[in-house]
């Protein structure tokens, strides 16, 4: 992991909610978490953003979390408990609902760490799954935050075939913010080299936005979220897996 990704997702502990990004994305997810007593695992964590959603709009259900950075699992152990960690946990027979945002972009072998964490759910979990989209998108914010690659619906779709799976629904998120991904990445393609020409360039932080524009990007992203499964295109690939028999 990256120093860059670490100060990154830190700076998402101040107010997990203050940043539309996240609120879309959040009601992606909640359409997944039924309103009853359930357990939910957050699988690389980072700041424990979907923990504070759940705490706020799912008081019956019960936050675990595996978060490899120590200082990120610090963070999550005081917030919910030492016995909220599930790093290291050989399985998860008690978990109804697992979450994985935004976290096999970052890893090498995704195919293995899938399949590892499928191995260790038992038939009927739901896997909730986001992935930044199209490697057209690529771009500096992608070389700071230690991306290995974007995904294609059939890169994704054929990741998702290779463990013991039912895909319930697969789609896009955040169509209207793909004319700003493509001008990041178009101004990296621009450039001579594969490195940031400009400090400004790496910063890996969600912009501050005022109050009134946060909520009017809300409002606009919300019929992508809706309409998720017919969207054509996104900066995000998102894809609500079920857990079937093992192979084994």
């Amino acid at each position: 992991m990256t120093d860059a990704l670490e100060s990154h997702l830190l700076d998402q502990t101040d107010d997990a909610t203050r940043f539309f990004w996240h609120r879309l994305r959040w009601r992606f997810v909640a359409a997944h978490v039924p309103r009853r007593r359930l357990t939910l695992l957050d699988v690389g964590a980072g700041a424990g953003v979907i923990g504070e959603f759940l705490v706020r709009t799912r008081p019956e259900a019960r936050y675990v979390f595996d978060e490899p950075i120590p200082s990120l699992r610090a963070r999550l152990r005081a917030r919910h408990g030492d016995a909220a960690d599930r790093h290291g946990a050989e399985d998860h027979p008690d978990v109804d609902v697992v979450t994985l945002l935004d976290v096999l972009e970052h890893v090498d072998d995704d195919e293995a760490f899938l399949a590892e964490l499928v191995d260790r759910l038992r038939p009927g979990t739901t896997l909730v799954v986001t992935v930044p989209a199209s490697m057209r998108l690529w771009s500096d914010w992608d070389v700071v935050l230690g991306h290995v690659r974007r995904y294609e619906p059939e890169t994704l779709a054929s990741l998702c075939a290779t463990v013991p799976v039912e895909v319930v629904e697969s789609g896009h998120l955040f169509p209207e913010l793909v004319p700003a991904a493509w001008w990041r990445a178009r101004r990296r393609r621009a450039r001579d080299g594969s490195t940031p020409s400009d400090p400004a360039d790496a910063r890996a932080e969600f912009p501050r936005l005022p109050l009134p524009v946060d909520r009017a990007l809300e409002l606009l992203g919300r019929p992508g979220v809706r309409w998720r499964d017919t969207m054509p295109i996104g900066t995000s690939l998102c894809t609500v897996l079920r857990v079937g028999p093992s192979r084994r």
